[in-house]
């Protein structure tokens, strides 16, 4: 019954993570490109331990991406001096990315107070009127687009690969015994079958 039950999931999660596009799940349709573009790039600081480096944008004023053992981190192109996203930018940058309109409400994403649909521990999250959720990451780029779909996807998701907390293990002992006490169940009754219209 229990193998029973969880072939049931497994079909019903299937289900819906076809029914939408994945566009409309991620949100991607929601986003849109801003025009660049970038002065000249003043001289950068001395710097150690550099993983990585671009050159971009904030809000239209040139800024150094900066990736190294302290984390992601902002240096204004035109001073060298680094520059920490407020939460009034990464409002700004949640609505020029994107096609969100409306009331939004502002929220730190820290260490201490993780977001439960986002990765990144370092941000701000953009919450509107109808439930969608802007992510900014410390670079005050989008780090991610959550719509309500996305997040009852998600619940189906670690229903489907039986990781009901992480919802990112896909490859652990639980679902590999399930599969194969399933696969022996679905064998079973094909095979029954088979014998049941052979003898009549």
């Amino acid at each position: 019954m229990i193998v029973g039950i969880q072939i049931i999931l497994w079909v019903a999660s299937g289900l819906v993570m076809v029914a939408r596009p994945m566009d409309t799940v991620r949100g991607t349709d929601l986003r849109k490109t801003a025009p660049t573009s970038l002065a000249m790039p003043a001289r950068l600081p001395a710097l150690a331990g550099v993983e990585k480096l671009e050159l971009g944008q904030l809000l239209g004023r040139p800024v150094w991406k900066l990736t190294d053992g302290q984390g992601k981190r902002l240096i204004d192109a035109a001073t060298g001096q680094p520059i920490a996203i407020t939460a009034r930018e990464a409002e700004a940058v949640a609505r020029a990315g994107t096609m969100m309109t409306g009331p939004a409400v502002v929220t730190p994403v820290t260490p201490a107070q993780p977001a439960s649909d986002w990765r990144e521990t370092t941000g701000f999250r953009v919450e509107f009127d109808d439930d969608t959720r802007v992510y900014i990451n410390s670079q005050g780029e989008i780090g991610a687009v959550r719509t309500p779909w996305w997040r009852f996807y998600d619940l189906f998701w670690g229903l489907h690969i039986m990781d009901w907390s992480e919802r990112e293990n896909t490859h652990h002992p639980l679902i590999i015994i399930a599969t194969l006490l399933s696969l022996g169940v679905v064998l079973t009754g094909a095979l029954l079958t088979v014998r049941h219209f052979w003898r009549r």
